[in-house]
């Protein structure tokens, strides 16, 4: 089996995300299905946008069949972004600050972002939480 791809990601919506990546490993729905133990109707339905992104332990599922990190998909990462900021509602203002008002970016943000919690190499929260976002 070939290895995850940890340094890959995607700007890409979820569903042109999916279909990119089975496209690009020529697997059928049927293929992914068998891999992933999900319905080959639910994985077309995903890539047609006709329903909506599944929740993050079904996109581990999905990356890990596709050969990549979970962070590939980009809803996966701002839910992550998400999480990190819900918990640190100091580090959200000071980001709005940066981001919508051109405050510049100060030695004590950095080290908030430094703290946030980290896996793989990319900021994220325990995994025992709530993943229904």
């Amino acid at each position: 089996m070939t290895p995850i791809a940890h340094d890959r990601i995607t700007q890409d919506r979820f569903p042109k995300a999916l279909k990119g990546l089975m496209e690009e490993r020529h697997l059928s729905y049927r293929q992914l299905a068998y891999k992933t133990q999900l319905s080959a109707g639910y994985l077309n339905h995903l890539t047609k946008g006709t329903r909506p992104v599944p929740a993050d332990p079904v996109i581990a599922v999905i990356a890990r069949a596709l050969c990549v990190d979970p962070d590939y998909f980009l809803e996966y990462r701002l839910r992550q972004v998400a999480r990190v900021l819900a918990r640190t509602p100091e580090l959200t203002d000071r980001l709005f600050a940066v981001l919508f008002r051109d405050h510049p970016v100060t030695d004590d943000i950095l080290d908030l972002l430094a703290e946030a919690p980290r896996g793989n190499g990319h900021a994220r929260v325990g995994d025992d939480e709530d993943e229904g976002y």
